[in-house]
């Protein structure tokens, strides 16, 4: 925290903004001693991939050649990491608290992106919008309680920072950083390797398709996955296929179990992640009431809502569909907000191809029968200020002091994660 400091202050122009960090930071230090678990299942997840990573250390080459008998459908690489603390007889509290400090580097890397693509504003408004990750559910606990998903998060991070980085230069040696961040990324947490779609894409459009520098950036891509496609196919040891919703028969696909669930769902937590920028009239939506877009959005809907079949007792669904459950026993509630989510995300990303795939790919990332808050938090965030393309006034965050509000938002969403606790069973 202390480098963290160090980084942002410069000629005393940042003292306040500093407190306020310093101060988050604190907060999730007294978090660190109550075992803070905001997401529901994080210290559960935590126990379960201790137990595998203390065999790691014991037995590494049977665990990692049995890693799919083990219930878990997470990475082995962040587990086989933390078993050399196990190696070494580390306390337990030792190695969750190295691990928290770890992930300070999200914020950290999150607001190097932001100083990347948005130049011209007040680094005050880009180191509170960094800030913001303090009040992730996901982020507080899956740093508290070792998780693969916040160092795939981080490294993904990375990947964006040096897209940005080519964005800026067009120097192609950004491009080979990118797919390297990215690819481990996906070795810690597999859902980010969708994306390597949009940014070969994205470099597909600065390149020629078949141009020499697109057939290495490709071949590089599948050099870097050779090992996972080894483990998995050529070993078998296929971790994908495990269930994280109790009382899926053997029969049920789970993933890819119903798309349209998926759709609505996902849409319903990207629009929740927008509301405050929305609000405060930060990002501006065009065409809103376009015939056109309302005809697509709900099609779009129609089609969603009569194919949805998200079963409550599965747990997950995101916070409004919790919500819509919880309080009208139905999804009533849930399906107006998924329209006005596809409404307005539909024309936001109107018109811009890169928009289209990014969201696409944010819902397939995650093709499980089971779909949780958690899988998008704070993903959503970082992706929507960073590789969006949208109509961003950031200078807004700061009249008014609406960055109050913006906060005050997230953290009632903070709340609700650890009162759902009591609330919801």
């Amino acid at each position: 925290m202390i480098v963290m400091s160090k980084f942002f202050l410069k000629k005393n122009r940042y003292n306040k903004e500093i407190l306020f960090l310093l101060f988050l930071y604190l907060t999730l230090i007294v978090s660190f001693f109550f075992g803070e678990n905001s997401t529901g299942g994080a210290i559960k997840d935590y126990l379960n991939q201790k137990g595998i990573s203390q065999k790691f250390s014991s037995n590494f080459f049977q665990t990692f050649y049995e890693y799919d008998n083990f219930s878990t459908r997470h990475s082995p690489i962040l587990i086989i990491f933390l078993s050399f603390f196990e190696k070494i007889n580390l306390p337990d509290f030792v190695i969750r608290l190295i691990h928290l400090h770890i992930c300070l580097f999200l914020p950290l890397i999150f607001f190097k992106c932001l100083k990347l693509k948005f130049k011209e504003i007040d680094e005050k408004i880009l180191l509170l919008l960094a800030a913001l990750i303090f009040l992730s559910p996901t982020f507080r606990s899956l740093s508290i309680w070792p998780d693969s998903r916040l160092f795939g998060l981080i490294f993904f991070s990375i990947s964006i920072f040096y897209f940005l980085k080519f964005n800026e230069n067009k120097k192609i040696k950004f491009v080979f950083l990118n797919v390297f961040f990215v690819a481990l990324s996906s070795y810690l947490s597999p859902n980010f390797s969708v994306f390597s779609i949009f940014f070969i894409t994205k470099f597909i459009s600065f390149y020629r398709f078949f141009s020499k520098e697109i057939l290495i950036i490709i071949l590089f891509n599948l050099i870097l996955a050779l090992p996972a496609f080894y483990y998995i196919f050529i070993l078998d040891v296929n971790f994908f296929l495990k269930s994280a919703a109790i009382g899926i028969e053997n029969n049920e696909k789970i993933i890819f179990n119903n798309l349209f669930n998926d759709i609505l769902i996902t849409f319903s937590i990207v629009l929740f992640y927008l509301i405050p920028f929305i609000f405060f009239k930060i990002i501006k939506i065009n065409n809103f009431l376009d015939i056109k877009n309302i005809l697509i959005s709900l099609i779009i809907f129609l089609i969603c809502v009569l194919n949805f079949n998200y079963n409550y007792s599965y747990s997950g669904g995101g916070i409004f569909f919790k919500l819509s459950n919880y309080f009208f026993k139905n999804n009533y509630l849930f399906y107006l907000i998924s329209f006005f989510a596809i409404l307005i995300i539909c024309s936001l990303i109107s018109k811009k191809y890169l928009n289209i795939l990014l969201l696409v790919l944010i819902i397939l990332n995650n093709p499980q029968y089971t779909i949780y808050h958690k899988y998008f938090d704070p993903f959503i965030l970082i992706a929507f200020l960073t590789i969006f393309s949208f109509n961003l006034d950031l200078k807004k965050v700061y009249y008014k002091k609406n960055y109050l509000l913006i906060f005050a938002y997230f953290f009632v969403f903070l709340i609700i994660s650890n009162l759902k606790l009591i609330l919801l069973v």
